[in-house]
């Protein structure tokens, strides 16, 4: 038998394979490098946003007004990039056709 892929032992009973799950495995989000720059601004918002509370606890007022502007900008950009990331498709990997070519499984 030739195969042209990795070889590999058939399952002998139906159990689920669980070595190649489809959905995603907990903490790929943030392993993922493309949505750091999203974190970066949600995390710099959250500081900039606490920043703001402590200046207007101390009494200034208008400062606080422009930090908290600032928070919301960078949390909601943050948010936005996020989202735009994860709607983006995933780049293919070597392993996995391309979306044109047709696709026989095995024994066919």
């Amino acid at each position: 038998m030739t195969a042209e892929g990795p070889w590999e032992i058939p399952p002998l009973d139906d159990a689920p394979d669980i070595a190649r799950a489809t959905e995603p495995r907990p903490g790929i989000t943030l392993a993922d490098a493309r949505n750091w720059p999203g974190f970066v601004l949600l995390i710099i918002g959250g500081l900039v946003a606490v920043a703001a509370a402590v200046i207007g606890a101390v009494g200034f007022p208008g400062a606080a007004f422009i930090f908290a502007l600032v928070a919301m900008a960078a949390s909601l950009t943050g948010i936005a990039l996020v989202l735009v990331e994860r709607r983006r498709p995933q780049p293919r990997t070597p392993d996995q056709p391309a979306p044109w070519q047709p696709t026989v499984p095995p024994g066919a």
